[in-house]
């Protein structure tokens, strides 16, 4: 009987508070950001994160490549738990894992060459001479779709789809395990997404890399995850494998999020959900569940208490009501 394998990544109550001044006479206001969310990812596998912007989505992208420290709870990164990991091994474990942004306009340094940002973290983290590391530049310039030659050239020669292109070259020049990648294709036009997402499956195929990709397009989600998490207001709502989660949402705010996806299929265009209200601010959350101002079936449990995620039909929900509204 084969052991369980170790999880590359796991997190386990993450969360990151913010205190924020409210004025010179007023206390400061703590945002929660992040608030005890927790989940593991495989070798190979594909998370994505939804939710509207200002759910915590960018905040868990930053703790998870240890841009940022969480305030609370656990992160270990192929079994190491980050908070213990000392100097030098928190400068390996940045090898491990490595970001695309959203926007390659701003990613990419205007004053440095292609060859230059890709041969930078070679230089950094490896010993290699000149002529190999340039070999490498090429080899992963060709591996994500573009020419020996356009090495040697500056980021506005280059479209944004092709931006994008040397964003995730020079995120996989060492060869990471995990790669977050926050809302990538958000700033392309659609004819270019396509390109950028299969970008992204055939280097997975490739390489066997974990991604945590971050995105408010469920279509795009609908595309690239093995699972998907949809958070609120800094909490996990819902968690489910794709196909569960785009056949039978159970979180009300789930089912909002895919009815405002356009679709071809005409049963999902014709069971509408509007959600009414805007999402409140991070500095003043509702109490009980952050989302029973905006959902057809609070009550006042709802209003005073927190509901926990519980398994139901292989999704994680955080719902009082789930199986009165199912379906």
């Amino acid at each position: 009987m084969t052991e369980p394998q170790q999880p590359l990544l796991e997190a386990q109550n993450l969360s990151r508070h913010y205190a924020v001044q409210r004025g010179m006479f007023k206390p400061p206001a703590m945002v929660k950001a992040l608030n005890g969310v927790s989940f593991t990812l495989q070798r190979g596998e594909t998370l994505a994160v939804v939710g509207e912007s200002g759910c915590g989505k960018s905040t868990l992208a930053r703790a998870l490549t240890l841009i940022e420290k969480p305030t609370g709870g656990a992160l270990r990164i192929n079994g190491t738990d980050v908070a213990d990991a000392s100097s030098a091994h928190l400068r390996a474990l940045r090898q491990t894992v490595q970001m695309v942004f959203q926007n390659p306009y701003a990613s990419l340094n205007p004053r440095k060459r292609i060859e230059q940002m890709l041969d930078e973290p070679l230089k950094l983290n490896i010993k290699a001479g000149k002529a190999e590391r340039r070999e490498r530049v090429a080899a992963m310039l060709n591996q994500v779709g573009l020419r020996p030659e356009h090495a040697q050239r500056y980021p506005h020669m280059f479209s944004g789809g092709q931006r994008q292109r040397i964003a995730i070259a020079r995120a996989m020049m060492l060869a990471p395990k995990l790669l977050v990648a926050d809302e990538p294709t958000s700033a392309l036009d659609v004819s270019i997404q396509a390109q950028i997402l299969n970008l992204f499956m055939d280097l997975q195929q490739s390489t066997q890399i974990a991604y945590v990709f971050i995105s408010h397009n469920l279509s795009v989600v609908e595309h690239i995850a093995n699972r998907v998490m949809v958070m609120y207001l800094g909490r996990v709502v819902e968690f489910a494998p794709k196909a569960t989660l785009f056949t039978q949402a159970l979180h009300p705010y789930t089912k909002a999020l895919l009815s405002a996806t356009p679709s071809i299929d005409p049963a999902r265009r014709a069971n509408k959900i509007r959600i009414v209200g805007e999402l409140p601010s991070p500095l003043d959350p509702p109490s009980g569940c952050t989302f029973h101002k905006r959902c057809p079936y609070a009550d006042e449990r709802c209003s005073a208490e927190v509901p926990e995620l519980r398994p139901i039909g292989g999704h994680q929900v955080a719902c009082h009501h789930v199986e009165r509204i199912e379906g």
